[in-house]
């Protein structure tokens, strides 16, 4: 990216902090703003009709956290996203950043990159979830994450994996493997 086009997107966003458990966009919201995560863990996820949450994906640096639904089509997001832990990001509101594209070629190119990006992402997150067993699932889910597995709580993982904490429980006792958060709680 040119100089010229990172000043214009510094120039266009702001810094923002959210605490641990703090909400950075709720479902219903309509979300106009792209936020870039700069340190910290957040997480999408949606709640189900029985109030149950369900994560969608988890989001650390580099990764962006908004729903591209509600910004593209202005309606309410139909998931919410929450910091897991401290997060700061720099925020971007989408209208700026289409308008920064349209004149600036290296910045159309960031934001292809960003949506191919995602939509690989969602890809293996389906074919995952479609094709691989819940021991499956945890086990990639350790080589993908594997700061996160030390870091978040069983509900979090047993959440995102679609399975319960007790099913996640034995599998972990299956393998042998030990929840690094719950021994320094």
């Amino acid at each position: 990216m040119s100089d010229d086009s990172k000043a214009l997107l510094v120039k266009a966003g702001r810094y923002v902090k959210f605490a641990s458990g703090e909400s950075i966009f709720n479902p219903g919201d309509i979300t106009r703003e792209l936020r870039f995560v700069c340190s910290g863990i957040a997480c999408h996820y949606y709640i189900k009709l029985d109030g149950t949450r369900c994560n969608k994906s988890f989001l650390q640096t580099g990764e962006v956290a908004s729903s591209l639904s509600s910004m593209h089509q202005q309606s309410p997001a139909r998931f919410g996203c929450d910091a897991l832990t401290a997060v700061e990001c720099i925020s971007l509101p989408y209208d700026k950043l289409q308008t920064l594209a349209s004149q600036q070629a290296d910045l159309q190119v960031l934001t292809q990159a960003m949506l191919m990006r995602l939509a690989l992402k969602k890809e293996n997150r389906e074919a995952d979830l479609l094709l691989l067993s819940p021991t499956e699932l945890y086990q990639d889910f350790c080589l993908r994450y594997p700061s996160l597995r030390q870091v978040l709580p069983n509900y979090h993982i047993a959440s995102y994996l679609g399975i319960s904490e007790v099913s996640l429980s034995r599998i972990r006792a299956r393998l042998g493997v030990q929840n690094a958060y719950h021994k320094r709680g």
